[in-house]
């Protein structure tokens, strides 16, 4: 019993009871004066009502309540809510205490005992319990290995010891968010100025950073645990600065590891050990991953504010593989694993036969998607460990049936990253009837940069009322770059003309691929820098595919979550013409149904700039002149 309370011991006790017993004894001896009344009883002197009478009387160490013999320790009248009993007296207690005081291994919860890390009251459906508190049920429970410290690698279980107090993986493991760490190490200028970066740009940082994602500060150096802490009072006074909404997005989201960084052990210290970089990271998935160049390739300046697209971009490969995997498609593998040689010559082209379902399985899907991974030596980044250095071309290539070495439809599109992987789910479902008839077909990867290719279509009926049936090429020929001068609209695009033998009953869609390449040549910096138009008219109707990205500072880089990869080594940000570096090409559809008429209908085509026919001003500088790469379909759909 708590000595907060002023309870009578059991001496004590006995001695007063004893001296009630003798008491009652010696009244017992005398009757009642004056005499008792009817329905009384005289009891040891005392006239009580007849129906609280005990008899026999109650033995020493008892007490007559309403003609029942009880023991003495029990309190007579019962005790009220907030009091305990004690030795037979009514003793208060404090809402939340627990009387008597829990035992060894047990935690007083809301004035319960309750066995230590169990929660009390019981957690609702959708939460767990975990040291002592509901929390919601991880998206993936933590996984049990195996564990590693490499890239990619499963992230065993840590804790660090932070300025708040410990942090541990598993007890604040939810399934969905991203861990950043980043580490200063002052001699080098790249670590300090990420480090130490303006105000303006923490706050970038802050505001711009997905909001499932923490953020982890620890120092190489032998001040580590005061560096923490001028760090966290610089983040605390950007915080202040920010509205309540969104400083309240990082409340449990900041961390500052007050160990020296090369004295943290357990997972984490292999995995730092084992990348050597000043920022490392754990994605949604419980991998251990990199960190690319926080920089800005334009002015060479530190990007601290980078990292949040580190976390962005393993928010869009967890939704790619989320949505891939809840399509519940039939899935076609191109390639698994293999490995792509690249180069200008024979390594160029990496040819695969597939085998699709039948042409009657075919005819149920009505959607196709290709999933396609790009994966480095070891999944590391950089040209040093082998990846890849420039941003090329590449392409999905069907092979003709009665030609199979001739590779020229193009299925998909890719531009590769500076020095990083890459994963990407395209839909390409208006190519569908392309691939009709089933059966063995071959299949080709194209591209300079070699890579450890993982490759499927995706086939699957997402209940569409209506499904493409036929495909019609138009212009282009994605192999063979078209010029894109003051000539590019003279015959080479001629008019093409087309049937529809019921306009009310045909659906019809216009499906692109364009992307614009070279710069430096002429003024306009075109075509991978400027916004080179394309309009297409079918009859009366304009319907016109513009790139008002080309030539900003950051038109990739605020595409990250669309695919992009973050963070590449070279000039990733800037915004290019129906392109970004580390990007799938995703085609442009425009439906076209409402311009038809019944009967011969025609589709025309012009390359623009400024809304007019495109004549370059050469700069005497360059010696490359731009150039454009079409694929063009006409695809008409019936209903299911």
């Amino acid at each position: 019993m708590s000595g907060r309370f002023p309870v009578l011991r059991p001496a004590l006790c006995s001695i007063l009871l004893l001296a009630a017993a003798a008491c009652s004894k010696s009244e017992e001896k005398s009757g009642c004066d004056p005499a008792c009344s009817a329905g009384e009883v005289c009891d040891r002197g005392e006239c009580v009502p007849v129906d609280s009478h005990c008899d026999p009387a109650c033995a020493e160490g008892e007490i007559c309540d309403a003609g029942q013999c009880k023991p003495a320790s029990e309190c007579v009248p019962a005790c009220a809510v907030d009091e305990v009993c004690d030795g037979g007296l009514c003793i208060h207690v404090h809402p939340g205490e627990c009387e008597p005081a829990c035992a060894a291994g047990e935690s007083c919860v809301e004035g319960v005992c309750v066995p230590d890390g169990d929660c009390h009251p019981a957690c609702a459906e959708g939460e767990t319990c975990v040291d002592g508190t509901c929390k919601p049920e991880p998206k993936d429970p933590f996984s049990e290995g195996p564990y590693g410290s490499g890239v990619k690698e499963i992230a065993a279980d840590f804790t660090v010891e932070t300025l708040d107090g410990p942090w541990n993986l598993r007890a604040n493991w939810t399934g969905e968010d991203n861990l950043v760490f980043l580490f200063l190490q002052a001699a080098n200028t790249y670590s300090k100025g990420l480090w130490n970066p303006s105000d303006a740009d923490v706050r970038k940082l802050l505001v711009s950073s997905p909001p499932n994602v923490h953020y982890f500060f620890a120092s190489y150096d032998a001040s580590a645990e005061s560096d923490v802490a001028a760090k966290k009072a610089k983040m605390d006074a950007v915080l202040a600065a920010l509205t309540e909404e969104q400083a309240q997005q990082w409340v449990g989201r900041l961390h500052y590891i007050k160990t020296r960084a090369s004295n943290v052990d357990g997972s984490l210290g292999a995995a730092m050990t084992e990348q050597r970089a000043f920022a490392i990271a754990v994605d949604s998935r419980q991998r251990w991953r990199e960190v690319g160049l926080l920089q800005n390739p334009g002015t060479g300046a530190i990007a601290v504010q980078f990292l949040g697209k580190e976390a962005e971009g393993f928010n869009y490969e967890r939704r790619v593989e989320d949505q891939r995997d809840a399509l519940q498609a039939r899935q076609v593998p191109i390639f698994a694993n293999q490995r792509h040689e690249g180069g200008w010559g024979d390594g160029y082209y990496s040819v695969k036969s597939v085998q699709l379902p039948s042409a009657e399985e075919m005819a149920g899907y009505d959607s196709m998607a290709i999933w396609m991974y790009t994966a480095c030596p070891g999944h590391q980044q950089g040209k040093d460990a082998g990846c890849n250095e420039w941003d090329y071309l590449a392409h999905l290539f069907l092979c003709e049936n009665d030609d199979p070495d001739t590779c020229t439809v193009e299925l998909a599109r890719y531009v590769t990253s500076y020095g990083r992987e890459g994963e990407w789910l395209t839909d390409v479902s208006g190519l569908l009837p392309l691939l009709a008839e089933g059966g063995t077909k071959k299949i080709a990867y194209a591209g300079a940069n070699g890579y450890d290719m993982d490759a499927r279509i995706l086939l699957w009926n997402a209940g569409k009322p209506m499904r493409p049936t036929r495909a019609v090429p138009l212009w282009g020929a994605p192999r063979a770059a078209e010029p894109f001068g003051s000539d590019f609209n003279d015959g080479r695009h001629a008019p093409i003309t087309f049937t529809v033998d019921d306009r009310s009953a045909a659906h019809v869609e216009l499906y692109t691929v364009i992307t614009g390449h070279g710069f430096g040549a002429v003024k306009e910096n075109c075509a991978e820098f400027c916004n080179h138009q394309h309009e297409f008219t079918v009859n009366t109707g304009r319907h016109m595919k513009e790139h008002k990205i080309a030539g900003s500072a950051l038109g990739c880089h605020d595409q990250v979550s669309d695919g992009v990869v973050p963070n590449q080594f070279g000039t990733w940000p800037y915004g290019r013409g129906g392109w970004c570096p580390g990007l799938d090409v995703k085609p442009w559809t425009a439906d076209v149904t409402a311009d038809l008429v019944s009967g011969e209908n025609t589709i025309s085509y012009r390359g623009l700039f400024k809304n007019a026919d495109y004549v370059p001003v050469l700069d005497p500088r360059g010696d490359y002149m731009p150039e454009l790469r079409l694929a063009t379909w006409l695809v008409f759909y019936e209903a299911k």
